[in-house]
């Protein structure tokens, strides 16, 4: 299968350039010059030491032709030397002709070996050149600002455009892989200052590339720009397939907050109504009685009313997170979201008769998050920490829920227990999803948890309670950072 060809790049010579242009005429041109240069050494009558301009001719033919073609003229160049000085000329010792006849030969030859190394090693380095810009996967090419003419293209551009470049304009390439919509843009996007890049879909293929431009200098060109097309096609699927596994990742985290929050909710709403019904039989206690006390009977409706709304307020939290698709951050209190996980808890924490102290740091600055998700991380650590202190007697389960500032700026929430701790066994494995501590527990809590925190720029960690028991710390960015 043949390769596409690409444009030559300008090289760090110009050897390949004359080569390219013909040896042939450069081996004739340095001929002529070498003959030339003897008759005007003849003519002249020596007087002006010519034979140095020799290596004018010499350097054509090597430069062109390479080495064998230097020592040819160079060849050339001493039997024109010796024809002259020996048919006309001599020397008052004969062995200073041999001697100025042998330092010529040398010059010339050590001329041609320098001049085909140096030629050799630009030529090699112009092919390490084209080999690297040929194994990249970016399409590289570069534009004249002024004719629209590309100068220089790797082969990955033949192949992304299935022709030979060289055939080709700027204007002719398709506009994802120059970044115009049209001619004007196409001229203003190559009058560049500065380097720049836009993401572009081809919209036949439905592939994305980045295109990255900006002028550089190139030979005597004032006016180039530089072109990089990279197919970012995998990474944007990549980017796709993680937003896509964020979306799963909360919605997976509502389900198991909504499977855990709705056994709480039994327990949360019955307290009101069960409150509900207890004032409203003594409201019809106070009405039935003869002495009635009109202030105790506001007072009871009015505690009644507080309830109803106390379980309607309850509703609306877990209506309006059942219909939440997607995380929606907004400016919140961390303390207050501290203090509604409490409140959910309350039932539990009360059926548990488990002390809680409260502390609460003063000051602290507004957070971006979604409130939603933030009071399920808390009551799900506060859960854990009422379950690991149910072995223990009524009278020792205490539980310590705090806030505070970092030095570096970051809020913490801690919760601390005094339960009987982590197991070593257990504790590397203690946020690995589908392994749980807890005979009906899905082992998600913990692992959504940290993922829920970290998506808020925070970290979840643990560390055991000096008293006993766990300490579950977890970090989140504060807003004026």
């Amino acid at each position: 299968m043949n390769r596409p060809m690409t444009l030559p790049p300008p090289g760090l010579s110009g050897g390949a350039r004359i080569a390219h242009a013909g040896a042939g005429r450069w081996l004739a041109l340095a001929l002529l010059l070498t003959t030339w240069i003897g008759a005007l050494d003849y003519l002249s009558g020596y007087e002006l030491r010519l034979g140095s301009l020799y290596l004018l001719p010499i350097a054509l033919a090597t430069w062109s032709a390479g080495r064998y073609a230097g020592l040819s003229i160079a060849a050339a160049a001493c039997l024109c030397w010796l024809f002259s000085f020996s048919s006309s000329h001599g020397y008052a010792r004969p062995e200073l002709f041999y001697w100025d006849g042998l330092v010529m030969v040398v010059v010339f030859v050590v001329f041609v070996i320098l001049l085909t190394r140096l030629r050799l090693a630009l030529q090699r380095a112009d092919e390490r050149f084209v080999r690297v810009l040929d194994e990249m996967h970016a399409a590289v090419y570069v534009v004249d600002a002024h004719s629209g003419r590309i100068l220089y293209a790797n082969r990955r551009l033949a192949e992304m455009i299935g022709a030979e470049p060289n055939a080709l304009g700027a204007a002719d390439l398709p506009q994802y892989l120059t970044g115009g919509d049209g001619h004007d843009r196409r001229g203003a996007l190559y009058s560049s200052h500065g380097f720049s890049s836009e993401e572009r879909r081809d919209p036949a293929s439905g592939r994305w590339y980045l295109v990255q431009f900006g002028p550089i200098p190139w030979q005597d060109t004032s006016a180039v720009t530089l072109i990089v097309v990279t197919d970012i096609s995998d990474r944007r699927h990549a980017q796709f397939l993680r937003r896509e596994n964020r979306d799963m990742l909360y919605r997976t985290s509502r389900l198991s907050a909504l499977t855990e929050a709705t056994s709480a909710l039994a327990h949360e709403i019955n307290q009101p109504l069960m409150a509900i019904a207890s004032y409203n039989d003594a409201c019809l206690r106070l009405l039935a009685s003869e002495t009635m006390d009109r202030a105790e009977l506001v007072h009871a409706i009015e505690k009644s009313r507080g309830q109803a709304i106390r379980a309607g307020n309850i509703v609306t939290r877990m209506r309006d997170f059942v219909r939440s698709k997607h995380p929606q951050p907004v400016l919140c209190e961390l303390n207050a979201i501290v203090r509604e996980a409490i409140e959910l808890m309350e039932a539990r924490i009360e059926d548990y008769c488990v002390v809680v102290n409260v502390v609460l740091g003063e000051d602290l600055p507004p957070i971006l998050a979604d409130r939603f998700l933030l009071e399920q991380v808390v009551v799900n650590l506060l859960e854990n920490a009422v379950d690991a202190m149910r072995p223990l007697a009524q009278a020792r389960r205490r539980l310590t829920v705090s806030t505070g500032r970092q030095p570096a700026g970051a809020i913490t929430v801690s919760i601390s227990d005094n339960g009987e701790g982590i197991p070593a066994a257990i504790d590397k494995h203690l946020y690995t999803p589908f392994r749980s501590t807890k005979p009906q527990g899905l082992g998600l809590g913990l692992s959504i948890c940290r993922s829920v925190v970290e998506a808020h720029g925070g970290r979840l960690w643990h560390d055991p309670n000096p008293g006993g028991g766990t300490i579950f710390h977890f970090t989140i960015a504060a807003e004026d950072e």
